[in-house]
């Protein structure tokens, strides 16, 4: 049965996430390199106290931490919508591990509710501005690669060559928003399963996570993404692009799955699993052939999962 908002133990550990969500915030703003990989857990203090308290100690810490980042940052911008879309993916993540949703209903509906908050609130922010999305999105990604620039000055790229990049980042952004989305959804589902453990609680729907698959009629889109690719309309190819790069992440997901599923019934030491993860995050060559391995693993079915559900 959940706490009362004004049980002590209740106060004190929705206290508690507030202080870790402002700890988050103060990495970000002190270290902005160190900041980029410690907001990816931005959502985890939510998720856990939403998960052990109930919904009202998530909701708490999510809308008054969000309330001292605006004061914080004397206003509402781009950064600040961010910040507020991944304390409210807590919440929403703690809904559907609740109600036992599979790891692919979670993340899909997640995934959809924040790409969805994140265009109608980028929507009112530019009607509220006066400009238009692309324009906003530019002066953004100039002031980015600007801080860049100040941090690593031996990045040395003229005026011609920023604009040539930014060029390229606006036709692939909505895919890399969704990534580094759908990355960070995953990473705390990852370490919310430990927390769980470590409590002795199990949550079945991401207990086995080492058996993930796509579904099948990806392979379709996939291969119909692939085709527009040929196609000379540049809106068609744009889009193509953008849903081709999410379904490669997924087929990532699924041939990690398939690495780990191995190293499962391999027993394989903690060490040599640590190195060959290192490997996959640092060489892209590994990384495709991890994607290529999550693509064939459908036709192919290297775990033999469909024996063992037979």
């Amino acid at each position: 049965m959940p706490l009362s908002i004004t049980h002590p133990v209740f106060i004190k550990e929705t206290f508690t996430g507030i202080i870790f969500c402002l700890l988050i915030y103060g990495v970000v703003f002190a270290f902005p390199l160190l900041g980029v990989f410690v907001l990816l857990f931005l959502p985890l203090p939510v998720l856990f106290y939403r998960l052990k308290l109930g919904r009202n100690s998530g909701a708490l810490i999510a809308a008054t931490s969000f309330f001292i980042l605006v004061i914080m940052a004397k206003g509402v911008a781009f950064d600040t919508l961010y910040f507020g879309l991944l304390l409210a993916t807590g919440m929403v993540l703690g809904e559907c591990l609740e109600r036992h949703m599979s790891i692919q209903k979670t993340m899909g509906l997640t995934a959809l509710i924040g790409a969805g908050t994140v265009f109608a609130a980028y929507m009112v922010y530019t009607i509220s501005q006066g400009r238009t999305l692309s324009a906003l999105m530019t002066d953004y990604m100039n002031q980015s690669l600007s801080i860049a620039k100040q941090l690593s000055p031996e990045l040395g790229m003229d005026q011609d060559m920023t604009q040539k990049l930014i060029s390229s980042m606006m036709i692939v952004m909505p895919a890399m928003f969704m990534i580094s989305f759908v990355t960070t959804l995953w990473l705390n589902i990852l370490i919310i399963r430990k927390l769980l453990r470590h409590k002795g609680i199990t949550i079945k729907s991401i207990e086995h996570l080492n058996l993930y698959k796509a579904p099948d009629t990806l392979v379709w889109a996939f291969i119909g993404c692939a085709t527009t690719l040929m196609i000379p309309s540049s809106p068609v190819k744009i889009f193509g692009i953008n849903c081709l790069i999410v379904l490669m992440l997924v087929y990532f997901f699924q041939g990690i799955a398939v690495i780990s599923f191995f190293f499962q019934q391999k027993n394989t030491p903690v060490a040599l699993k640590g190195f060959c993860y290192f490997l996959i995050a640092v060489q892209v060559y590994v990384l495709i052939l991890v994607i290529g391995l999550g693509f064939f693993d459908n036709w192919f079915d290297f775990r033999k999962l469909t024996a063992s559900r037979k």
